[in-house]
């Protein structure tokens, strides 16, 4: 996951995602 540079990493948004709708 070390290309992250200039861009929001997929799997951030995914797990953000999964924690606001289990959550």
């Amino acid at each position: 996951m070390a290309d992250t540079t200039g861009r929001i990493p997929l799997w951030i948004i995914g797990t953000v995602t999964g924690i606001l709708v289990i959550g």
